[in-house]
C-alpha cells in the first residue's frame, strides 16, 4: 500500500515539474514524463520493469515515461526530490529526436559524484534557485546513457503493442477484451503477459495514463472538475482516488501550486 508522509510540488516552468516528499512505500505506478529521483536521506529498495536495486542518500535514479515502478524504504521514511523533465527539456540536454523516433533512458542509478552532489545541494538550499536546479539537472542528464530508436526497429511484442494502443487512445473506454481482439490474442494471455512484463494489469495502466494526462491538464491551469471530465474519469472523486495511487496525495496539492504560480 502506498504510504506517503508528505508531498509538495513546485512548477518551475511548463517543462519541469518538481516534487519533494517523504515516503515509506509506493505501490506500482508510473508517470508520463521522465522521472529523476534524488535521495536526500534514508534508503529504499526500488523495482521497475527495467531495473531493481537499493538506493541511498546521495544517489540519483531514473525512470522513463510510462515505466512502471515501486519502492519501499529500508527503515523509516526516505526523503527525496523528484524532477519531471519534459521531452523538450531532454531535447536541450541530449539533442532533439525525430518525430518517428523513441528516446529511452538506459541509466538506472548514478551514485554520488560531482554532478549529483551539485543537484542535491541545489535542491537542499535554504533559498531555492530555479536556475541552479535546472543547470545541475542538465549536467546530471548529460552523464546518463540514452538510446534513440525508430519504432520500426523496436520489438513489436504483445505488451509494447498494447501500451502504444492505450497511449494513443487513452480517453476511450477501452476494454481488455477489445484490446485483445485488436491484436488477435486471448484476453487472459494478454493480461498475463502484460502483468509479467509491465508489472500492472492493462486497465490499471490505462487509468494511470489518464492520471498522466490529468497532471498535464492541471499544470496547464484547468480546474479539477474540468480535468476529471477531460481525462475521462467518472467524476472528481474518481480522479482523486487514482491520482493518490500515483502521487500519494490528492490532485488539489498540485492544483494549488499551479494557481499560485
Amino acid at each position: 500500500m502506498t504510504r506517503v508522509d508528505s508531498m509538495a510540488f513546485a512548477l518551475q516552468d511548463a517543462d519541469l515539474l518538481r516534487a519533494r516528499g517523504a515516503a515509506l512505500d509506493f505501490d506500482p505506478h508510473m508517470h508520463g514524463t521522465y522521472s529523476v529521483v534524488v535521495v536526500m536521506s534514508g534508503s529504499a529498495h526500488i523495482r521497475s520493469s527495467r531495473w531493481t536495486g537499493t538506493v541511498r542518500a546521495g544517489d540519483v535514479f531514473f525512470f522513463n515515461p510510462f515505466e512502471v515502478h515501486a519502492g519501499r524504504s529500508a527503515a523509516g521514511s526516505a526523503e527525496y526530490h523528484v524532477l519531471y523533465p519534459s521531452e523538450a527539456f531532454l531535447d536541450g540536454c541530449t539533442g532533439a529526436v525525430g518525430p518517428d523516433e523513441v528516446r529511452t533512458l538506459q541509466t538506472d542509478v548514478l551514485a554520488r559524484n560531482r554532478a549529483t552532489q551539485e543537484l542535491t545541494d541545489a535542491l537542499a538550499a535554504p533559498v531555492i534557485d530555479d536556475t541552479a536546479i535546472e543547470g545541475a539537472l542538465r549536467r546530471v542528464l548529460r552523464e546518463c546513457r540514452f538510446v534513440v530508436e525508430s519504432p520500426t526497429a523496436t520489438s513489436r511484442s504483445i505488451t509494447r503493442t498494447v501500451c502504444e494502443l492505450i497511449k494513443q487512445d487513452c480517453l476511450s473506454s477501452t476494454r481488455t477484451d477489445d484490446l485483445a481482439r485488436t491484436i488477435g490474442v486471448n484476453p487472459s494471455h494478454l493480461v498475463r503477459s502484460f502483468r509479467q512484463t509491465i508489472g500492472i494489469p492493462p486497465q490499471t495502466y490505462l487509468r494511470q495514463v489518464r492520471v498522466s494526462r490529468a497532471q498535464e491538464l492541471i499544470c496547464a491551469g484547468f480546474g479539477l472538475s474540468d480535468v476529471a471530465q477531460m481525462a475521462r474519469f467518472s467524476d472528481q472523486p474518481h480522479l482523486t482516488r487514482e491520482f493518490k495511487k500515483v502521487f500519494g496525495v490528492p490532485p488539489g496539492t498540485l492544483s494549488r501550486v499551479v494557481c499560485r504560480a
